[in-house]
């Protein structure tokens, strides 16, 4: 292991692009901001296909026009 490197599973926080606090740097939001999302967005940002960076890139238009993460719908 590197000085570079952190083991596998190792929590690395980044600012939640909706709120700005901590969150996993894997995960699109933080806990709080992702339950506020509506279940249909969840879904379809959970799913794992070809449109995956369309979504995220809905989710994150979105929060960029400052819209409420309430009100999101995704579609594609």
């Amino acid at each position: 292991m590197t000085g570079q490197s952190k083991p596998r599973g190792a929590y690395t926080a980044t600012a939640c692009r909706a709120c700005r606090t901590p969150k996993p740097s894997r995960w699109y939001l933080c806990g709080a901001c992702w339950a506020a999302l509506p279940e249909p967005a969840r879904r379809a940002l959970n799913r794992r296909d070809g449109g995956a960076l369309a979504r995220l890139r809905e989710l994150r238009a979105h929060i960029d026009a400052e819209q409420p993460l309430e009100e999101l719908e995704i579609t594609s």
